[in-house]
């Protein structure tokens, strides 16, 4: 007997022997007449016996018709409807086994009784999977060229000597497909695909045959349904018309027109039967303009800056050049700011923005425990260009920065001028939950007097981030952070440009900025967290989701900030590095906007308070 693919019109048969090992029906006929016509039976369970691969049971079990029925009808199963069961078993059987390669299963199928309840068992004994004895996959046309088609090829299963498994083989074909359609072959025609079996040797023949046509050339980009001058959205565009076509120019396009934020819908597709002799296709981007303005206002909650309220506004174009507008307010108990942008599209060479920004923050004078942090007030002004290539997110910056603060009632101000750089790295295999992923961010900055700071200072500041799936439910999520500062005048450093230790996203177990160095302030006749020149800190966390959307944690914290720091009356360094660590145990919940993280955290080197309460909503990268 020979099998074909499902699509193959023609199909190849060869008369073949049937198979001495007939299925076995035990019915209980007798009792099924004892019981009478009408008696209504109760079926308990299906026991599937002698597989012992675990996927190749549950499909056996999915393709049981006894095992689909609904509660209410296995409660009430007549004895005819049983026996029709127990009859079509065997076959549903057999064709469950199939796609792995068993053409030839012993099947016993019995119904054991308990008065009117019913213990269904399936004694399967597989057999002997087919073999591939021979494979011949080929691609003619313009493709037989491409270096892309060999290793799809290659790497074709079942191979010669594998068990014949039909999955492998339907993945595999669609796989070499999928890569001749990415690469413009759009032309392309499956000619033969066929897979022969014979069951008395247990071997199967498989062939597979593409002609691929010509390969087709990128053609011009076509964009409708938005309300933007012509020539900036084309600045998107990746490719020149003419080169060879490839997916990924259209995936990027596609990506690039979300992010933008000004579309409900984008829709970017080939239009290979527009294009001419020349084989270019058009590409046709479908857009519809999400709403122009959004509104935003509510509460907030943060372990760190206490309770609030929150309200913003985002006009997400200006005008028909695509300018955006966005402000925003966060009044909250221990912190306070006020922060607007404006942003232009800077397309031509790096797709980004051009940001020019002002923000006002203020925080105050937190107490913890017996310690103080020092509050400030921080004005500030930012132009900025930001540019993406690939994962690296880029910003260069220039930052005019007056900052107001206050130690030992000594009331200081501080005027910085500075440039900077930022980093940012981020690859995962999914953006909200990932298993598998790695962060990475750096940022550099120098504000020298001669640009106008009333501080000379450089200063780098880096983090990284490593999440690894364990099992099904399990992962281990590591961070880390460090810092350094370069100044002969640390003292006159503002405290928003110092490092501290603590929080949330920090130590947990340990206050918002508790831990820096300290100095004893006489006039407050208590400790000042001052804030320190070097920073570092790490954690390591276990998870484990018990559902879908509910799991727990179990974590470690350690860090410090250290360095720079002067006693306020004898004038000797205040501190060294001598890291705290905390410990603690979470709750984590999947919400529909993002992960929501409830930590309960102890630090165990003589924190402020014996236990922190930590409230995070965010991404893990």
């Amino acid at each position: 007997m020979a099998l074909t693919d499902a699509r193959d019109p023609p199909a190849i048969l060869h008369a073949m022997p049937k198979s001495p090992f007939l299925p076995r029906i035990a019915l209980a006929l007798a009792a099924c007449t004892a019981a009478g016509p009408l008696a209504a039976l109760e079926l308990v369970r299906v026991d599937i016996r002698g597989i012992d691969e675990e996927a190749h049971r549950d499909n056996v079990r999915s393709a049981l018709s006894i095992e689909k029925l609904e509660p209410e009808r296995r409660r009430n199963l007549r004895e005819g409807r049983l026996a029709y069961y127990l009859r079509i078993a065997p076959s549903e059987v057999r064709r469950a086994l199939e796609p792995y390669g068993y053409y030839d299963p012993e099947i016993e199928v019995e119904a054991q009784r308990d008065g009117e309840r019913v213990t269904v068992v399936v004694q399967v004994d597989p057999g002997e999977p087919v073999i591939v004895r021979r494979r011949i996959a080929r691609i003619n046309g313009a493709a037989t060229e491409d270096p892309a088609l060999a290793p799809p090829l290659v790497g074709l299963e079942p191979r010669e000597g594998d068990v014949l498994d039909h999955r492998q083989y339907e993945a595999g074909k669609t796989r070499i497909d999928r890569v001749l359609n990415e690469r413009g072959y759009f032309d392309r025609e499956l000619v033969t695909h066929q897979v022969e079996v014979t069951r008395a040797s247990r071997s199967a023949n498989i062939e597979l045959v593409w002609e691929s046509g010509e390969r087709y050339r990128m053609g011009e980009a076509e964009f409708s349904g938005h309300v933007f001058r012509p020539g900036l959205l084309e600045q998107l565009v990746t490719w020149t018309p003419g080169e060879p076509y490839h997916q990924s120019h259209l995936m990027q396009l596609q990506a690039s027109l979300a992010e933008l934020d000004y579309f409900a819908f984008v829709d970017v597709q080939p239009e290979p039967e527009r294009a001419g002799d020349d084989l270019q296709v058009p590409i046709k981007a479908d857009l519809a303009m999400a709403r122009r303005n959004i509104y935003s206002a509510g509460l907030s909650y943060g372990t760190d800056s206490g309770a609030g309220v929150r309200a913003g506004m985002e006009r997400r174009w200006v005008n028909t050049r695509g300018h955006k507008l966005r402000a925003e307010a966060d009044i909250a108990q221990y912190r306070r700011s006020i922060t607007t942008n404006y942003r232009i599209p800077a397309f031509a060479w790096l797709n980004g923005w051009y940001t020019f920004a002002a923000n006002l923050r203020e925080e105050d004078e937190l107490a913890s425990g017996d310690t103080l942090a020092i509050p400030f007030r921080t004005f500030e002004i930012v132009g900025s260009r930001s540019g993406r290539i690939g994962n690296w997110n880029l910003v260069a910056s220039v930052h005019l920065q007056r900052e107001r603060f206050e130690i030992a009632g000594d009331t200081r101000f501080a005027n910085l001028f500075y440039p900077a750089l930022r980093a940012q790295y981020a690859r995962s295999d999914d953006h909200l939950y990932p298993r598998n992923g790695i962060g990475f961010n750096a940022e550099i900055m120098s504000g020298p007097e001669l640009l106008g700071s009333d501080v000379s200072f450089s200063q780098l500041r880096l983090g990284g981030r490593w999440v690894r799936g364990i099992g099904e439910r399990n992962r281990l999520l590591v961070r880390g952070e460090a810092g350094t500062t370069w100044t002969d005048e640390f003292e006159n450093l503002p405290p928003s440009m110092r490092f501290y230790a603590g929080g949330d996203r920090s130590v947990r177990g340990y206050a918002y900025r508790e831990i820096g160095p300290r100095v004893y302030d006489p006039q407050r006749e208590r400790d000042i967290v001052i804030g320190g020149r070097n920073l570092f800190a790490a954690s390591v966390e276990f998870e484990r989701m018990f559902t879908d959307t509910w799991g727990g944690a179990v974590f470690v914290d350690a860090g410090d900030a250290w360095g720079g720091a002067r006693d306020l009356v004898t004038g000797e360094a205040a501190s060294d590095f001598d890291p705290r660590v905390g410990v603690g145990l979470g709750v984590r919940w999947r919400s529909p906007i993002g992960p929501v993280r409830v930590d309960v955290a102890r630090g165990l080197d003589d924190p402020q308070s014996a236990f922190q309460l930590h409230i995070n909503i965010g991404t893990d990268l």
